[in-house]
């Protein structure tokens, strides 16, 4: 039908004639049909003619090489509305195009999305610079920031001092932060990383700037430690320019290992630490701020300043593990693969397991999404590392539950594990091994990728814990005891191949951590004078190297080895 040329007729016709393939006369408000036969008349599209046109000088916005397309209907499902137009905010920047409301400069594009919720307006602006390929033709990651209610940061710098004796490169620095609202979007209750418009990069203090060095060489490496795309080294300092809340997390980890490992000021990690606590306990109250991956890295990397201040008891106050849970568990739309969301979810998920573990509790990650992979079909060395890890946290959930595990899931793990073992790529095998002698107590173990280690020793400890939880061993009888003999044997055999793994490849530090977790569960089967002693050096060379407190595990492991008692703890406090 072709289209009316009468302002006051539908366009198309009705929604009721068009499903019963009826003519209709397409008047308004109502056709003449269903007015006839007493049907509600469906308008569902109304057009008007327009007869605007564009000025011969109309000057266009330009686009960037890539889009980015947000998908946005977990919104609309969950909150109940669709966008009011009425309601809809434009915060245009002159300063991009050179005209009043542009917002899209050459490499540059905001994208805006506000959700119409029962209780409250949520609003989200995004923002992704797209940057120029690199000279050697390589693309630099995008980096997505956001803008909130007005409020920016300038770089948390102070006037630069005098170094002082003992301290290095390093001052005590202060965070300061302040507010400008002149060219800051008038968005309210929007929960989203705090961002300066400029960027803080280079930084003007260069206590902050030996600190951020100090992450990337130091800290880095133990959160992407299974990473082969480095998004924690590469990406999120890239990131940080941008936003503070993630730039002021990075300070507060490198200032706090700096404090346990050197004389650096110990209360400095806390005032950066405060600083980013001050907005992002505010937004995590909001479910718009699940987006943001910027803010779930800042939670990763505040985790494992946590883990920095806790002891290998479990004995801290999970506040960011419970962040962590709030970005993992809202499902699989937003954990998309290669991505820094990817990347938090996996250092997040071992973060998760070594509390477990700890506190003998289930992990509460969501373990049913697109990342997980429980499969033994031909994939890179990071996959296969993180399947081992998958199968860790699968078997703690047995060993924890909240119910008993039973013989055929025990079997059915084992058999997990050992096709992983027989599946494993040979890139696994080490490049150097050499049994330990009479001497020592830990082989030499040699590998070349943290990747490598860490998928080995969360193996390790998946069969320890399937040999410590063996349905199969008689709990009385006479077999007892020969049983739990074999048991013991091969439990010291595996934690002697996970602690040599660690202590042969201290140059990542997660594989002196991750056997440390070993030695807090099956360190007190070890009998012998030398190796205990072995153990306990083992904990104390990591946490002065390593900043990982192992003073209460080393207080207990030697009371369990009878090297102290309860009377010789009473008069040590």
């Amino acid at each position: 039908m072709p289209p009316s040329d009468n302002p006051e007729r539908l366009a198309l016709p009705c929604g009721t004639c068009r499903e019963r393939h009826l003519n209709c006369d397409r008047s308004i408000p109502q056709c003449s049909r269903c007015s006839r036969d007493g049907r509600e008349c469906k308008i569902e599209f109304k057009f008007k003619p327009s007869t605007n046109k564009f000025d011969k000088n109309q000057r266009w916005m330009l686009l960037p090489r890539e889009l980015q397309f947000v998908d946005r209907t977990r919104y609309l499902l969950v909150h109940g509305g669709l966008e009011d137009p009425t309601t809809s905010h434009s915060r245009l920047d002159p300063r991009r195009t050179g005209r009043p409301g542009s917002s899209l400069g050459d490499n540059e594009v905001h994208l805006s999305n506000e959700i119409l919720s029962v209780a409250q307006l949520c609003s989200s602006v995004a923002e992704t610079s797209w940057q120029q390929p690199t000279q050697n033709g390589s693309p630099r990651h995008p980096i997505p920031t956001c803008r909130a209610q007005g409020l920016s940061t300038s770089p948390l710098v102070q006037p630069e001092r005098p170094i002082g004796p003992g301290l290095n490169e390093f001052e005590h620095a202060q965070p300061v932060a302040r507010i400008s609202g002149s060219h800051a979007p008038s968005y309210a209750n929007v929960p989203t990383s705090r961002i300066d418009e400029r960027e803080a990069m280079p930084l003007k203090s260069r206590t902050e700037a030996a600190l951020f060095r100090h992450y990337i060489q130091h800290i880095a490496v133990c959160l992407d430690c299974c990473d082969p795309l480095k998004y924690f080294e590469l990406v999120v300092p890239e990131r940080a320019s941008n936003c503070d809340t993630l730039r002021n997390a990075i300070f507060a980890i490198a200032a706090r290992h700096l404090s346990h490992t050197t004389g650096f000021d110990p209360l400095a990690s806390n005032r950066y630490h405060d600083e980013c606590l001050k907005y992002l306990i505010p937004m995590m109250d909001h479910a718009s701020v699940i987006e943001d991956e910027n803010l779930f890295a800042a939670t990763i990397i505040l985790r494992m300043l946590e883990e920095m201040d806790g002891s290998l008891t479990g004995q801290d106050n999970y506040s960011h593990l419970l962040g962590i849970h709030a970005f993992v568990n809202v499902g699989d739309q937003y954990l998309a693969p290669n991505s820094l969301r990817a990347a938090s979810f996996w250092v997040g998920l071992r973060q998760e397991i070594y509390i477990a573990i700890l506190t003998q509790k289930p992990v509460k990650l969501n373990l049913n999404n697109s990342l997980v992979d429980r499969s033994v079909v031909p994939a890179d060395d990071s996959t296969w590392s993180n399947r081992a890890v998958v199968l860790l946290a699968d078997v703690v959930n047995s060993c924890f539950g909240h119910f008993p595990m039973t013989s055929q899931r025990w079997q059915s793990l084992c058999d997990a594990a050992e096709k992983w073992t027989r599946a494993k790529p040979p890139s696994f095998r080490p490049f150097f091994h050499r049994q330990r002698a009479g001497y020592t107590a830990f082989p030499e173990i040699w590998h070349g990728s943290s990747c490598h280690i860490i998928g080995i020793q969360h193996h390790i400890l998946a069969q320890l814990f399937l040999l410590q939880f063996d349905p199969w061993v008689p709990r009385v009888g006479t077999n007892r005891r020969a049983a739990m003999q074999r048991t013991t044997e091969r439990i010291e055999a595996l934690m002697r191949d996970l602690c040599g793994l660690g202590i042969s490849n201290q140059w990542t530090p997660p594989a002196m951590f991750t056997a440390c977790i070993g030695i807090a569960m099956f360190g007190d089967q070890f009998n012998e004078r030398s190796d205990q002693e072995a153990l306990a050096d083992f904990l104390m060379k990591t946490e002065t190297a390593h900043a990982r407190p192992t003073a209460t595990i080393q207080r207990q492991l030697k009371k369990a080895w009878g090297w102290t008692s309860d009377k010789d703890e009473g008069q040590g406090h």
